[in-house]
């Protein structure tokens, strides 16, 4: 009885080495999930953060300017917000809808009923369909431990490190190089699953 009970511990480890070896990739991945990497990515994802080189890129103030208006000492300002929705399918499919909220406030510092602050709000939306899929392990990196998004139409490749890939939230970043000023920028995404 002693050696069964010893063989199904060695077997049990055995299973859970592996079985981490098959789950953990990125460095923040969760120990153990029942779930595999591909149905950990498929879904639909609300990017709720955006760094390019460690700056917030959901928020941009384009314009904040103190001036002396109609009523008195005013605060304009422009504002545009970025909402990044991800919809990746089993088969290979990322649909990307981009929607920019910009907003623009007059901000009146001694506002009244006849001086009242204003608001206006416009907003564009753009579809993008990419394709995706996991990278196979090449040199140091584990097989699924990044992914490319792949334009059919432009034929232009991002690839993704996945840092974290969990159930509700996926990290991941890219290097990217500007077509303007050859500058490399780090991308960092944080997706959060609706």
């Amino acid at each position: 009885m002693k050696t069964l009970r010893s063989v199904i511990f060695i077997v049990a480890g055995l299973l859970i080495a592996i079985t981490y070896n098959s789950c953990k990739k990125g460095p923040e991945d969760p120990f153990f999930s029942i779930w595999s990497r591909k149905h950990r990515v498929v879904g639909d994802w609300n990017t709720s953060s955006y760094l390019v080189d460690g700056a917030d890129s959901l928020r941009q103030v384009l314009l904040a300017v103190d001036q002396l208006g109609a009523c008195g000492e005013e605060l304009d300002s422009v504002v545009w917000t970025y909402q990044y929705k991800f919809t990746f399918d089993k088969d290979g499919g990322v649909r990307l809808t981009a929607t920019i909220l910009k907003d623009t406030i007059v901000n009146i510092v001694n506002n009244t009923q006849a001086c009242p602050d204003a608001f206006s709000r416009d907003s564009t939306t753009q579809i993008f369909a990419y394709k995706w899929n996991f990278t196979g392990g090449i040199g140091d990196l584990k097989n699924k431990e990044q992914i490319i998004i792949y334009d059919p139409n432009t034929q232009a490749t991002t690839i993704y490190t996945l840092i974290e890939l969990r159930e509700k939230e996926i990290k991941m970043e890219a290097q990217t190089i500007d077509p303007l000023t050859n500058l490399v920028h780090l991308r960092q995404y944080t997706l959060s699953k609706i």
